[in-house]
């Protein structure tokens, strides 16, 4: 996993950001996020870190993008263990025929009208298959385990930008904190020297000159503030809070780390190879592919498959005869002649049956027919469909296995980085600090001397921004160093909070 470098220089950038710009984003976005979370955030009270990762796991878009192809996967996993199992399928059709037309019940031409009725059953099974359902269905359980830590690396992703985000506004507020400290001692020394003045000890240059400086810093009070606005606000955007101007985080007071500066690059990758969802999804994969493989290698054999079929038919055309009733005569037919007198008809009389329509389900129980058969299906020659799916699967299985090394590639990479950079960071903190302890003890001097008279007021104003300087030097290394901690606690498999 690509982790962000340098990221704790966010201040010169966010500088050139105007303040109405983020206000802009900001009015694009609400909508949208209030419509799609469909409830407003409570954003009372100051979030910590946990919380932020937390709400941001439960809400974020992209996680919830990849949820939903977890939930795609397992619906293709079910579908092709349900494959292995006959399948069901009834149909009925009801048709109304006049003119000349066939009987279904006689198969008879006749030119009545005719209503029929059908219904049908049909089963099938897949009894043999070279193997490829199988290997299929194996295939598809690897991308389904594969696009599960697919969700866990975009949740590792996510965290690592909250947590990344997060130090940014605090350090921005402590910036702020160290801004107004700065003021107010100016502020004070600007009583000292006016009643030094008033008192005809010092000239009147020396409170123009803190005055000027006191306007100065001033100026940087009000940067300092907007950019933990800004800073604020773009954690509460990457958290889609539809208030992000009431946004307000919890300080840290925690710097104690527990990594041991010895811990090596082999150990820790050996811990992160064994944890990190992106190596698993890539491994995952690979066997997909190899499973894949195998799947379109079983289509080179046959096919065998049984199938079973039950049917009836109804006709309005199939009618019984009334045994329990007499014929009734509905007229004569002519016979022949009598021998003896030629011009004699001789007659019989035309008898007509009494019927009566056989019902509908006595129809479906005697016209019910039943069929069971195997089908075979032999590949011979099918324009090189199954040479040509067997070749993709190979290139896909060999791309499978690059993909592995290239992750672990990237994992030694972004190790090899996490410990590099905590190490200069550490070595920022204790530079730093040195530096702000010495610029203290010549502020201390020189405010002395300054008072007195001793040295003027440009030298005094270098050594006090020297000092201020230092001491925002030294805030950034150590969020800097909080932060490169937190990198490695993830890699270490510890949870991302701060204390």
């Amino acid at each position: 996993m690509k982790i962000i470098t340098d990221v704790f220089r966010f201040e010169r950038f966010i500088l050139r950001i105007p303040l109405s710009l983020i206000w802009v984003v900001f009015l694009m976005f609400t909508p949208y996020t209030k419509a799609q979370t469909g409830m407003a955030v409570p954003n009372e009270g100051a979030w910590t870190l946990d919380r932020c990762i937390k709400h941001a796991l439960d809400s974020n878009l992209s996680i919830r993008q990849a949820a939903i192809q977890v939930t795609n996967n397992r619906n293709e996993l079910r579908q092709l263990q349900w494959s292995r199992y006959p399948t069901a399928n009834a149909g009925s059709s009801l048709s109304l025929n006049n003119g000349r037309v066939i009987d279904p019940f006689t198969n008879t031409f006749d030119e009545q009208t005719i209503e029929s009725n059908q219904l049908s059953l049909q089963s099938g099974v897949l009894l043999y298959g070279g193997g490829q359902l199988r290997q299929g269905i194996k295939s598809q359980e690897m991308a389904f385990e594969a696009s599960k830590e697919d969700l866990n690396s975009t949740k590792n992703n996510i965290a690592l930008s909250i947590a990344n985000l997060y130090l940014q506004a605090l350090l921005a507020e402590k910036l702020e904190e160290s801004a107004v400290k700065q003021l107010e001692m100016t502020r004070a020394q600007r009583e000292r020297i006016q009643k030094l003045v008033d008192a005809g000890a010092l000239s009147i240059d020396n409170l123009l000159n803190i005055r000027a400086q006191e306007s100065s810093e001033e100026l940087s009070l009000v940067n300092a503030r907007n950019t933990t606005t800004n800073a604020l606000i773009n954690l509460a955007l990457l958290l889609q809070l539809p208030d992000p101007s009431s946004f307000r985080i919890k300080q840290a007071t925690q710097f104690d780390l527990q990594i041991p500066l010895e811990i090596g690059i082999q150990a820790l990758y050996a811990q992160a190879e064994q944890r990190m969802p992106e190596l698993k999804a890539a491994q995952l994969r690979e066997k997909q592919a190899l499973y894949g493989l195998s799947a379109a290698r079983a289509a080179r054999y046959p096919s065998l498959r049984g199938f079973a079929n039950m049917s009836t038919v109804y006709s309005s055309t199939n009618r019984r005869f009334l045994t329990d009733q007499p014929p009734v005569i509905t007229g004569t037919a002519p016979v022949g002649y009598l021998e003896n007198d030629p011009t004699q008809l001789v007659v019989r009389p035309v008898l007509s049956y009494p019927t009566a329509l056989v019902p509908r389900f006595s129809q479906w129980g005697d016209n019910l027919g039943y069929g069971l058969g195997l089908s075979l299906s032999i590949p011979i020659a099918n324009g090189a469909q199954v040479e040509t799916q067997i070749k993709r699967a190979t290139q896909s299985a060999t791309q499978a296995r690059l993909q592995i090394q290239t992750a672990r590639n990237q994992l030694f990479t972004d190790v090899t980085r996490a410990i590099t950079e905590y190490r200069a960071a550490l070595a920022r903190v204790e530079a730093n600090r040195r530096n702000v302890e010495a610029q203290r003890e010549n502020y201390s001097f020189s405010e002395r001397r300054q008072e007195q008279g001793l040295i003027n007021p440009v030298e005094f104003t270098t050594i006090k921004n020297r000092l201020q300087i230092a001491e925002v030097n030294l805030e950034q290394a150590r969020y800097e160093m909080l932060f490169r901690a937190k990198v490695i606690d993830f890699y270490l498999g510890r949870p991302i909070i701060l204390e």
